[in-house]
């Protein structure tokens, strides 16, 4: 990829951010999730988001219905720990970006389930979703796209220093 002065990247994550949700990943053979929280941003008539917070509560069931977990917990208990995030001042502008969630072992991609999960509940053209695969040790971002055949595409993003 060639980059240009005026390039943007679409999304940028906080490495402290990346490194939580990865060690969080790495403890669960099973798949789990979080919210990712952040801010938008215009630079020269181009928008992008930084997230600088992920919010994690632990429950995921494992289900040999569906071969993935089904996740224990309700948005009630996500908005509480969000609305606690906000008294911060510097947390003070932040929304909900979007998820994240793993796949253990099995690479990173939206399944039917997460393409209904991002629907419904991220529906925005800002949301994104992680995968994180924390055996094989990699992550993508994703957004929704009609235009395409999956009805998804990943995002280019880069990872920044939490030191700014």
């Amino acid at each position: 990829m060639s980059i240009t002065e005026n390039f943007v990247f679409p999304l940028y994550i906080k490495d402290k951010v990346l490194e939580e949700i990865t060690k969080i990943g790495k403890t669960s053979p099973k798949e789990i999730f979080g919210y990712l929280v952040g801010d938008i941003f215009k630079w020269k008539e181009k928008t992008y988001i930084v997230i600088e917070e992920q919010l994690f509560i632990l429950g995921a069931v494992y289900s040999q219905k569906y071969s993935t977990s089904q996740i224990e917990g309700t948005a009630g208990a996500y908005q509480k720990k969000f609305n606690r995030l906000k008294k911060d001042k510097k947390f003070e502008n932040l929304r909900i970006v979007g998820w994240w969630h793993t796949h253990p072992g099995l690479g990173c991609f939206l399944s039917d389930v997460d393409l209904k999960t991002q629907r419904y509940f991220f529906p925005e053209s800002y949301h994104v979703a992680l995968v994180l695969d924390p055996i094989n040790i990699e992550f993508k971002f994703f957004t929704l796209d009609k235009k395409i055949k999956r009805n998804y595409k990943e995002v280019s993003s880069a990872v920044i220093s939490s030191e700014r």
